[in-house]
């Protein structure tokens, strides 16, 4: 399957996940909590949808552009994490999953957006950066997978290495639309295995 199906399909899943689950898991999806990541399952016939998403400060401990070398740095080593989904998602041997395509967002913004323009007076200054606040405080990492799985039936779980790779996020709120039907979940550390 080329790039652009994968794309398509990858898009599709998620648009019937997210429509597909009950109101109340489309709240959720909305809300932007520090330590809370979700992640959405859909699966298609033999193909299999991970989308997880998850608040900057989770994945690098700040949700501004990076400004030091250590913040450049930790972006770095975040982005190479999040290009690894095998690291993060651990999909059953006999299940027979193979990546087809991975994708990374994110909406932090870059170092230009984040300077504040010259101002004039300090309640003019001080507005902007209520206004700036509002509009750059919830950066967010979305991490999709693609994966072709030969024997489909045997999926019965997924294990979530994220944990180790970004401690601070305290749980993971799971939708999954499968042949098994929907399914709703929340893992943490300590359970870090969501089973279908």
């Amino acid at each position: 399957m080329h790039t652009h199906k994968l794309r398509a399909a990858s898009w599709l899943l998620a648009s019937t996940a997210v429509c597909s689950l009950p109101s109340w898991a489309n709240t959720q999806y909305d809300a932007h909590v520090h330590g809370q990541v979700e992640l959405n399952i859909a699966q298609d016939g033999n193909d299999l949808l991970l989308e997880i998403t998850a608040p900057a400060s989770d994945v690098l401990g700040f949700e501004h552009a990076p400004h030091t070398e250590a913040e450049q740095q930790a972006l770095s080593t975040a982005l190479q994490q999040l290009k690894q989904p095998a690291s993060l998602f651990a999909l059953p041997a006999e299940a027979r999953c193979s990546l087809q395509d991975s994708h990374i967002t994110h909406t932090l913004p870059s170092h230009s957006d984040d300077e504040h323009e010259g101002h004039d007076e300090h309640e003019h200054e001080h507005e902007h950066e209520h206004e700036h606040e509002d509009h750059h405080g919830h950066a967010e990492f979305s991490v999709q997978a693609v994966y072709r799985c030969e024997q489909i039936q045997e999926l019965g779980q997924l294990t979530l290495n994220w944990f180790s790779h970004f401690p601070a996020t305290e749980n993971i709120q799971v939708q999954a639309i499968s042949d098994k039907g929907q399914k709703a979940a929340t893992l943490n550390a300590a359970q870090p295995v969501f089973r279908f």
